[in-house]
């Protein structure tokens, strides 16, 4: 029995989809496939053409290069670190507008 091994581009594509906290059916929505291809690449094992390679790299903010070989020098760690950034700025953001809108029904 064969044990399973998904290929590196697919790990690190699924990776990052979870870091910027989307499911994978919006994933493929954004990047223009259905998600029944989008499932097929990915159980497959199938890299996508470099079109839709490009665009998935690009939604991710990385490379092709990074998500096939894993090497992208600094600029992957620092957009990771972007990422991590924005989460947080949003997570601030949802609070402010949640305390904006309370305050804003006391008022009423």
């Amino acid at each position: 029995m064969s044990k399973y091994i998904r290929d590196p581009f697919w790990t690190r594509t699924l990776e990052l989809i979870k870091a910027h906290k989307l499911s994978r059916a919006k994933f493929a929505a954004h990047i223009g496939v259905s998600y029944d291809t989008f499932r097929n690449w990915i159980y497959r094992n199938r890299i996508p053409i470099a079109y839709d390679a490009c665009n998935i790299a690009e939604s991710l903010g990385v490379s092709v290069e990074y998500l096939v070989r894993g090497k992208d020098g600094m600029a992957n760690e620092l957009r990771m670190k972007q990422v991590e950034k924005r989460k947080k700025l949003n997570a601030a953001l949802k609070k402010l507008i949640i305390k904006l809108n309370k305050k804003g029904e006391e008022l009423n």
